[in-house]
């Protein structure tokens, strides 16, 4: 109860705003995991796995996936590379990678409308790095932030 009502209390007060697009790499290494065919399931299942395998940084680090699975520290960038990788691997390998794909986006927050980015100083904060599934056939759209995911629980974000 407490996070559906945090969830939907952050996705009243503050949306995304796209404004770039990474490249999204593949995962070497098969993701063990239970077999699904609804999207909703997979991208919870890896959000948990996500949130298990690294730790957030602030630091500069590697933004690979397999890299990932090696150091377990990741920044916003490292946090949404291995995500889309490792959805887009379960997208596949059970056989929906046709129909939906992750994407990587790069973006700006906004609280109430007004972009919070410019309130800080440093470089790190410059934008962020987030997730969106999409359906290729209906347009249907589900974005994730795995970085706020792994702090707060807050499985959906809000695109402006």
């Amino acid at each position: 109860m407490i996070v559906l009502f945090r969830s939907f209390l952050f996705n009243f007060l503050f949306s995304y705003k796209i404004i770039d697009e990474r490249q999204v790499l593949k995962l070497e290494q098969k993701m063990s995991g239970e077999n699904s065919i609804v999207v909703e399931d997979i991208i919870h299942d890896e959000l948990n796995k996500t949130s298990s395998l690294l730790r957030f940084t602030f630091d500069k680090c590697d933004s690979e996936p397999n890299e990932l699975l090696k150091s377990k520290k990741a920044n916003c960038i490292g946090y949404s590379a291995f995500l889309a990788a490792s959805i887009n691997n379960k997208l596949h390998s059970n056989s929906l990678n046709n129909e939906w794909k992750a994407r990587h986006k790069v973006g700006e927050i906004y609280l109430l409308g007004y972009n919070i980015h410019p309130l800080f100083k440093s470089g790190f904060f410059k934008n962020h790095d987030f997730v969106v599934i999409e359906n290729r056939k209906t347009n249907e759209v589900i974005a994730v932030d795995p970085a706020l995911y792994d702090y707060f629980g807050i499985n959906k974000i809000r695109l402006k």
